[in-house]
């Protein structure tokens, strides 16, 4: 079994199952799974996520009150230098530049432990919306890359045209971090697939008094996939598959796989914010439409054949 992480191992999360201790460690599920086994570690991984992120922003806001009220107490040190010529006026501004070290501190291990929020907005709601479909005597083959933007997923990193900046650097993730194998009650496969390339730009401008000051904005450009595989060679009706397809955001194929002719399709959403990677994820609502309309396509194009 993996080590629990220090978090963990201290205490401050009780309760997880091993598989969700290993999964936090990790931060990734893969393997193959019962639905109410994952469902369940899904959930305790939420939990851990919801309380880590709160935690993340009351540790980053601390710190910034910290490091504010540390620059104010030594301007009034050194004025109070200046009267009593004693260091002891200096006390106050280093025990707060210390508070605001360690909530620093605080702050860079929560955001190591943090998941991309997806697994939870998107992937788990639509998991229990397909699960009167699935066949209970199958297990799901999950592979899950729950760590975000991370150094390993750097795709590039550049300097663009500054402009009116001082510097500008783009640099760009690509982060598919999702894959999941569905056995359906009729024999089909269906595969769904979560693709995010996070896009973050950094730019740093000269202000008035002539300090550099930076400024970060970060995009989100999240594509999911649904492949449905038939259980026999089967025809698809390529005009119901194409016929409520949106060319701004999505694509639809058919493809060769396992044998067999399977039909896909792709669908894109756009998230924007500032300092931090956007916390929004696909509505699970339209992931699983995908998966509906290529049944839909499916089932016309079989009675079609007969």
């Amino acid at each position: 079994m993996t080590e629990a992480p220090p978090a963990v191992a201290r205490g401050r999360f009780k309760g997880f199952s091993p598989e969700a201790l290993a999964a936090i460690q990790t931060r990734s599920i893969t393997g193959s799974w019962e639905l109410r086994k994952l469902l369940k570690v899904m959930t305790e991984l939420s939990h851990f996520d919801e309380v880590n992120d709160a935690a993340i922003k009351k540790a980053k806001t601390r710190m910034m009150v910290c490091i504010f009220a540390a620059v104010f107490c030594f301007v009034i040190a050194f004025f109070l230098m200046a009267f009593t010529e004693s260091l002891w006026s200096f006390l106050l501004p280093l025990a707060v530049g210390g508070a605001a070290a360690f909530f620093g501190i605080n702050y860079s291990r929560l955001k190591k432990a943090d998941l991309i929020n997806d697994f939870r907005l998107c992937l788990q709601p639509g998991l229990r919306d397909v699960a009167q479909d699935l066949d209970p005597e199958k297990k799901i083959r999950v592979r899950m890359d729950l760590a975000g933007p991370v150094q390993s997923k750097q795709k590039s990193k550049q300097n663009l045209p500054p402009g009116r900046f001082v510097k500008v650097t783009e640099t760009i993730f690509e982060d598919p971090w999702c894959e999941v194998r569905l056995p359906l009650v009729d024999g089909s496969t269906a595969l769904l697939e979560f693709d995010v390339e996070w896009t973050k730009i950094e730019r740093e401008r000269r202000n008035g008094r002539g300090k550099i000051k930076s400024k970060t904005k970060w995009r989100k450009k999240c594509a999911a996939s649904a492949t449905l595989l038939p259980p026999a060679p089967a025809s698809w009706n390529e005009a119901a598959l194409r016929a409520r397809l949106d060319p701004r955001k999505e694509k639809a194929q058919l493809l060769e796989k396992d044998g067999v002719t399977g039909a896909r399709l792709q669908r894109h959403w756009v998230f924007k914010g500032a300092d931090d990677p956007p916390p929004e994820a696909p509505p699970a609502r339209e992931v699983v439409g995908l998966l509906l309309r290529l049944y839909s396509a499916l089932a016309r194009g079989s009675e079609a054949s007969k």
